[in-house]
């Protein structure tokens, strides 16, 4: 029997793993959600999920209920949330997305008699290509099967201990921004170079892709596969050279560490 989920929250993420739900086969009778915004509910709305008007009527008919909204909203809607809930006969599993909202948190605001998953997907789930880190303390094998297969249709899983989950923000997902950036950095030096911001753009991001791709397909690291491309005394390890001497590892390395405190600080 088809499960029913529902959504608290239909903005980008929210949108995206309801729009991979449909597009891997879900009924739009099965597919709900609450949004208090009409513009981004009617863009959901018709899709064809039913759009419903309060939470406690969302929550009494859903089997697995994501909680999308920002997380600087759970405290004073949790309050509303918990109301709600002890009313309801069910028990849905309830998933949440919001950064930096522990399970410990959740459990304490909405009561221990349900079964609470807390994730962190990464902003490329809207394209269908995200990377999504399920928390598996005390989550049974079961639970984590069924998280795994909602976010299949918008990207890949990894499992984690929840004590890392602010590094995970840390690194998949605060690195979108490091990548734009890197893009645009190559971009811009292409320009510099004499080319077209259009040509420009074209080589970076298939070489990007095609990079990526590499590491994927072989056995070699990325250290190997950067090797392979420096030619003794050539371009590319004059290049390597400078991004050397700019720090540019380390620098990812700090962007990492410093996004992972502010996770910490915000939870």
């Amino acid at each position: 029997m088809s499960k029913k989920i529902s959504f608290v929250g239909a903005g980008n993420m929210g949108s995206a793993i309801l729009r991979g739900l449909l597009g891997s086969g879900y009924s739009t009778k099965d597919i709900s959600f609450f949004e208090p915004y009409d513009v981004t509910a009617q863009t959901v709305a018709a899709l064809g999920s039913k759009r419903i008007p309060d939470f406690e009527t969302l929550a009494k008919d859903a089997d697995v209920l994501f909680l999308c909204v920002k997380p600087q909203i759970f405290k004073t809607a949790s309050v509303e949330w918990k109301l709600a809930l002890n009313k309801i006969s069910n028990s849905p599993v309830i998933i949440s997305i919001m950064a930096g909202v522990s399970r410990k948190t959740l459990l304490d605001a909405l009561g221990t008699k349900f079964s609470i998953i807390r994730v962190m997907p990464n902003l490329p789930l809207t394209v269908g290509k995200g990377t999504v880190a399920i928390a598996t303390d005390s989550i049974s094998e079961e639970n984590l099967a069924l998280t795994e297969s909602l976010f299949a249709p918008v990207g890949t899983t990894v499992r984690v201990q929840e004590s890392l989950m602010d590094a995970v923000t840390g690194l998949s997902g605060s690195a979108p921004a490091y990548v734009f950036e890197f893009i645009e950095g190559l971009v811009r030096g292409g320009v510099r170079m004499g080319l077209s911001r259009t040509v420009a753009m074209q080589l970076a991001l298939g070489t990007i892709e095609g990079s990526v791709e590499m590491v994927r397909k072989t056995n070699q690291g990325p250290g190997e596969l950067c090797a392979m491309v420096c030619s003794p005394a050539g371009t590319t390890i004059a290049g390597i050279q400078a991004l050397e001497d700019g720090g540019f590892k380390g620098t990812l390395m700090h962007a990492v560490e410093a996004a992972t405190k502010r996770s910490k600080e915000l939870g």
